[in-house]
């Protein structure tokens, strides 16, 4: 092979290279967008009952059936799994240090596969003095993940809120 050749095989393997590298990429705004036009009425309807029934489950004292709905998700290799015993037994101190005596929904958002909110407001204590109305109010934030066209319910935690920050 010639250097004529050679340099030819190497200016097109060049060109091959950059032209893949100048891909466009999708910008989270598109990868949003994307997500949200896949979803239907059905999506909505099925992550908003996971959500309740697990707050329904809370507010009932029956922790040990709602954290069975709850799982941990991987972003990186996009799997479910079951809470893990440790987060088990923190969500169940959890609960019980903040009961669910009242809840209600502040909103819900759908961003992605595995970032989505449904954010409700707790009451885990009330006022007993009826001349004050200072019930004890928490904030609880599940991030429904939809993998393989399935609703998983997972908790957000601060690390979580972090990452959604930057």
């Amino acid at each position: 092979m010639n250097m004529k050749n050679l340099a030819y095989i190497m200016f097109i393997a060049l060109v091959a290279v950059f032209v893949s590298s100048c891909k466009e990429k999708k910008t989270r705004m598109q990868q949003v967008q994307e997500f949200r036009n896949s979803l239907s009425s059905t999506d909505t309807t099925q992550m908003l009952k996971l959500c309740n029934d697990c707050m329904d489950l809370l507010k009932a004292q029956k922790v040990e059936s709602a954290l069975s709905m709850l799982y941990e998700y991987n972003d990186s290799t996009k799997e479910v799994q079951p809470l893990t015993d440790k987060t088990r037994k923190q969500y169940e101190r959890r609960f019980k240090v903040f009961p669910v005596l009242e809840y209600t929904m502040d909103y819900y958002s759908f961003q992605l596969e595995g970032v989505n909110d449904v954010k409700y407001r707790i009451t885990f204590a009330l006022e007993e003095n009826p001349e004050q109305n200072g019930n004890a109010v928490t904030a609880m934030m599940f991030n429904p993940v939809k993998v393989d066209g399935v609703w998983y319910l997972t908790i957000k935690n601060g690390t979580e809120f972090d990452r959604m920050r930057n």
